[in-house]
């Protein structure tokens, strides 16, 4: 089946929704669940919308502009995209992808060779073409491990990429991937000026790149705030405001310094953020990602050769989770308990549940793992952020495993060191959670599960898991891709090297008196329409 996306077809598309839908009717974004109050289409910046500042308050800051950084809206996606641009975007609502800077994306029938074709005239902020040799390029960056881009899985996936014109690229991929253009979609998507890149080296790119998109850098001040300016000679036109990015430590000051006016734009992550600014009726981007919180459960990375590399001890803790018990005392019962590693209100959900809560079985697991091994006493180490949340939710997890006969025992330590000792595998159980997008789930899946997953903290290394993620990629059809994921969760049930307990729900919250603000992938919000109605 050839697979075709041109921007002709998107903007005959995007005519037909904006008729279909109104200025105000009902989003058709079942996919994420729920919209709630999504901001209206609204246009793009005109000349005469031209000025005006936009403050976001970010989750997370981008933490640098080097290759592959800006991958997730939750760690500061819109800046990168922003100064950059990209080749593909997903549009949530149609639960299609839209040429960006590309004019069309097509695979051959089998999805195993995609062309993609440059628009025409787009031009870096430095004056140079963008070309097909910039795209190659960009993806050899992030093939190499040594960039450190956390599209590395993804983008290994690409055998080879050949340069058919100055405006034309084939890329021919290790295998059929129906998915493949959420890889153009994302931070691999921002195509880098392959001479300017090699001129500057990869130190000095990371905090004064060069991009095709609406905004250049003003200022950089590492985790603390980032000033864009607009780009006079942006290919999609004139760009309004100018666009300052800062972080607000946690849920509560971000959504206080939204209703208070000092932001227009707020990242919300959290059941518990998330409901308090849908009950207040403010207006917002929503997405949930599936298997959103987990607990992680190290299966032999960095050496680690402890009881969790028996597949019955990680099936206890699965059991071991009364995961409707820690939503009622983690976020009052607003989250959105599950042991699947698809939400509901996923397309590709059939029904297939994780690990229900048994704690008999799981006291059973246990007692026999305690019985084969004499020097194993029940044992675990549970290590979370010292942060209120985190600290609280390690209360809870303590509390159910050592009912099924775990003795566990809690570390906590800063949020940065929890974060580099989970890619160091310097922990044996740790509360974490994937960044899935109902774009494509298989490929967090794979950066999760895969041997040379980028994301695989687990230390997992398992044939079948390589098998069942291929076969997803495969699929064509929705309905050959929801028996695949029903398989693939099968799969991840009796290997189970991390257990859900609940999907995530991100909100970005958008003032009335910005316009032109677009979703795209893992609630990346692109500013390059966007201006304040005066």
């Amino acid at each position: 089946m050839k697979r075709t996306t041109t921007a002709a077809a998107i903007f005959a598309a995007a005519a037909l929704t904006l008729t279909a839908c109104g200025g105000g009717g009902e989003s058709s974004n079942d996919a994420a669940g729920d919209p709630g109050n999504t901001p209206a289409e609204s246009g793009r910046c005109t000349e005469d919308k031209v000025g005006g500042t936009i403050t976001m308050g970010e989750y997370s800051m981008l933490p640098t502009f080097a290759p592959g950084q800006g991958q997730y809206g939750v760690r500061g996606a819109a800046e990168s995209a922003a100064v950059f641009d990209r080749l593909m975007r997903w549009n949530n609502a149609t639960e299609e992808f839209e040429p960006k800077l590309a004019e069309s994306l097509e695979s051959n029938d089998d999805n195993s060779v995609w062309t993609l074709k440059l628009r025409d005239g787009v031009k870096f902020s430095n004056g140079d073409p963008l070309t097909a040799e910039d795209v190659a390029f960009t993806i050899d960056q992030h093939k190499d491990p040594a960039t450190r881009a956390v599209t590395l899985t993804d983008a290994i996936q690409v055998k080879d990429t050949r340069v058919v014109d100055p405006l034309t690229v084939e890329f021919t991929l290790t295998e059929p991937w129906t998915g493949f253009p959420i890889l153009l979609a994302g931070a691999a998507g921002e195509v880098l000026p392959q001479k300017a890149y090699t001129e500057a080296g990869p130190e000095k790119w990371a905090q004064n790149p060069i991009g095709a998109g609406a905004y250049l850098v003003d200022t950089y001040t590492p985790n603390q705030e980032v000033v864009l300016k607009p780009n006079p000679d942006y290919y999609g036109g004139p760009v309004c405001p100018t666009l300052r990015f800062i972080r607000i430590p946690g849920g509560q000051g971000t959504l206080e310094s939204f209703q208070n006016g000092e932001i227009q734009a707020g990242f919300l992550r959290g059941a518990k953020f998330v409901s308090a600014a849908r009950d207040a009726d403010e207006q917002g981007f929503y997405e949930i990602t599936s298997s959103g919180s987990v607990v992680n459960m190290n299966s032999g990375a960095a050496g680690y050769d402890g009881v969790l590399t028996d597949a019955r001890a990680r099936q206890a803790v699965g059991f071991a989770l009364d995961r409707d018990l820690m939503n009622q005392r983690l976020t009052g019962g607003k989250g959105q308990a599950t042991s699947a590693l698809l939400a509901e209100s996923s397309r590709f959900f059939d029904g297939e549940q994780g690990p229900q809560y048994d704690v008999e079985k799981a006291k059973q697991l246990v007692e026999e793992l305690k019985a084969e091994r004499p020097d194993w006493n029940g044992k675990l180490t549970l290590l979370a952020a010292d942060s209120p949340e985190s600290v609280e939710s390690g209360v809870v997890l303590k509390a159910l495993l050592d009912a099924a006969g775990f003795d566990v025992t809690i570390e906590n330590a800063p949020v940065s060191q929890v974060t580099a000792r989970q890619f160091t595998g310097d922990y044996e159980i740790v509360i974490g959670g994937l960044a899935t997008s109902e774009a494509d789930p298989s490929s967090a899946f794979a950066s999760n599960l895969l041997p040379e997953g980028m994301s695989n903290i687990t230390g997992i290394n398992d044939p079948r898991f390589v098998k069942a993620i291929s076969d997803i990629k495969a699929s064509q059809s929705i309905d050959d891709q929801k028996a695949a994921y029903k398989k693939f969760q099968e799969i991840h049930n009796e290997i189970l090297p991390f257990t859900v307990i609940a999907n995530a729900e991100e909100y970005v919250v958008i003032d009335e008196s910005l316009k032109g603000v677009v979703p795209s992938l893992s609630s990346t919000m692109l500013f390059d329409g966007a201006y304040l109605e005066k």
